[in-house]
């Protein structure tokens, strides 16, 4: 095998934007974490008779789509759950709560027009698409008189991905229009229901992409928590924080967390250590070694120890950042006729990932004082774009 063959099957298992989504993938390379929210959401779900909607937030790069794929795939047997994922659905530029309750609505139609979930369905569906005509119709490229349902909904998807809010949200009074949307939905949801005797679960992943303005602003609309089933957010986690969402965030059921695996060990106030958490290195060490042993006994050690403890550390737990500092160094392996990674070539991953964060001068006091105390400040810092922001934000 040549050196760059060699390198390059290493490279691929290690994809820091791509979430494991397959069972296959779950089932061979997922680890599990101690915190995981999804055993207690399987639970609560369990024990809600009525529509229950729930946040999870997390920081980007967590993990929080995996979390999701895998209680998706939990739930599969007793639900009827409905995936959606708003980042290649929708314009991240140009979204608010109107592209979210419609794109819903969009893929329950979809949902109940390709299988057998919903078995009288024709009046149905027909309501539901007259509803997603009056948002879309001003739209100047969005005609979709004489359209099948089929192609009623390709058209519908290809506006939603350029975007509502430019074109209608400032010509007409939407709400009215949204309500009527959800409740045409949840017609479908209880016929549906009553139909398959089986819950309707809704998991809207990617909303956490967005900035803490966006996210407010989306997340304080009453409509989201109108659906007449069982419903997920993923949400930013600057959002979870923010003192302006505590009222919002009494409108959904709980707010779960998913933390990262901690690489060091805090006192009894909370406040880092410099002493390692043996437990978080540990599953993030797993998380190298299961793709790298599914190569074969060729690729066994192919991270030295020291290598290895040294990516975890300065991945701070994050998933993403963990996947990209392995993925860094098998390109600096195989760029250095390599047939390791040591703890070299960790230290050269480690500099080159860190070239990709960019700090301002304002940002290392704050993390300073974050690091010394373990808790979160609300000292504010100002920018010509952006006005008067509180830096832990």
């Amino acid at each position: 095998m040549s050196n760059t063959n060699f390198w390059r099957a290493a490279y691929q298992l290690f994809k820091p934007e791509e979430p494991l989504a397959t069972p296959e993938e779950l089932k061979n390379f997922y680890v599990q974490r101690d915190n995981s929210p999804v055993d207690k959401l399987a639970s609560l779900l369990a024990m809600e008779d009525d529509p229950a909607q729930f946040l999870l937030a997390g920081h980007r790069g967590g993990g929080k789509t995996t979390e999701l794929r895998r209680l998706q795939q939990k739930l599969n047997d007793n639900y009827t759950v409905i995936w959606i994922d708003t980042q290649t659905a929708l314009d991240r530029y140009n979204i608010g709560y109107a592209e979210v309750v419609v794109l819903i609505g969009l893929e329950i139609a979809r949902q109940a027009f390709e299988s057998d979930w919903l078995f009288t369905k024709d009046k149905l569906l027909i309501d539901l698409q007259e509803s997603l005509k009056t948002v879309v119709y001003q739209d100047k490229d969005s005609y979709t008189e004489g359209l099948g349902l089929p192609k009623f909904l390709d058209k519908v998807g290809l506006i939603l991905k350029r975007g509502l809010t430019r074109e209608v949200t400032k010509t007409l009074n939407v709400r009215p229009l949204l309500s009527e949307i959800i409740n045409q939905v949840n017609t479908i949801i209880d016929e549906a229901e009553k139909e398959t005797r089986q819950k309707l679960l809704i998991i809207v992943d990617g909303l956490d992409r967005h900035d803490l303005e966006t996210a407010l602003e989306m997340f304080s609309s009453p409509l989201l928590t109108e659906l007449n089933c069982h419903i997920i957010y993923s949400i930013p986690i600057a959002l979870r924080y923010s003192p302006s969402f505590r009222q919002p965030m009494e409108s959904f059921q709980k707010c779960l967390d998913l933390h990262n695996p901690p690489v060091f060990e805090c006192d009894e106030n909370l406040c880092p250590t410099t002493h390692p958490n043996s437990s978080g290195r540990k599953i993030l060490n797993d998380v190298i070694n299961k793709r790298i042993r599914s190569l074969g006994d060729s690729y066994k050690g192919l991270f030295n120890p020291d290598a290895l403890e040294l990516i975890c550390e300065k991945s701070g737990g994050v998933m993403r950042d963990l996947v990209r500092l392995a993925r860094t160094a098998c390109e600096i392996g195989l760029r250095n006729k390599l047939i390791l990674v040591d703890l070299k070539t960790a230290q050269e991953a480690v500099q080159e990932v860190r070239k990709e964060y960019n700090l301002s001068d304002y940002h290392y006091p704050e993390l300073d004082s974050v690091h010394c105390t373990g808790k979160l400040t609300t000292k504010t810092h100002s920018l010509p774009n952006k006005g008067e922001f509180i830096i832990c934000d």
